[in-house]
């Protein structure tokens, strides 16, 4: 006597010989398989030693502008005081952090209004990689690295 399978869309015990779950109606199709996930970590980024992190404003005010950051954190916002001066009304006093730790690049939200997007979501923290774009109020923005 063969032994029950489990449905992989509900996890219902589907009884050997039966062609489909009795509960969601998946239907099987041959041997079911199980499979390891893969890892839910991002990618590790690519980064030439050499190169120095920066953000491209490609739209926007300030488009064209390159703002360097290098190493450590840089505050975004639209105080005078913060690293990276987004002069604009759809921009926090004090909108996000940006940490680059040799090749981790890290965005974080400072609690905004109109909050951190990157590549198209709105994020609390996300990782940059060469490419991402990064919209805060009305900039938007490309990660990028310039040669030393």
């Amino acid at each position: 006597m063969s032994a029950a399978i489990v449905c992989p869309v509900c996890n219902e015990k589907i009884p050997a010989g039966t062609g489909a779950c009795p509960r969601c109606g998946f239907k099987l199709i041959g041997a079911t398989q199980t499979f390891t996930p893969v890892s839910a970590e991002p990618p590790a980024p690519v980064v030439d030693s050499g190169a120095v992190p920066a953000l491209e404003v490609v739209k926007g005010p300030y488009a064209g502008e390159d703002f360097v950051l290098g190493q450590g954190t840089f505050t975004l916002g639209r105080d005078p005081s913060c690293d990276v001066f987004l002069s604009n009304m759809t921009v926090s006093r004090h909108h996000a952090t940006i940490t680059v730790d040799g090749a981790r690049v890290l965005i974080k939200d400072a609690g905004s209004l109109n909050g951190t997007w990157v590549d198209g979501k709105v994020v609390d923290e996300a990782l940059l990689l060469p490419g991402t774009h990064v919209q805060i109020g009305t900039f938007d923005m490309v990660f990028k690295q310039l040669n030393a």
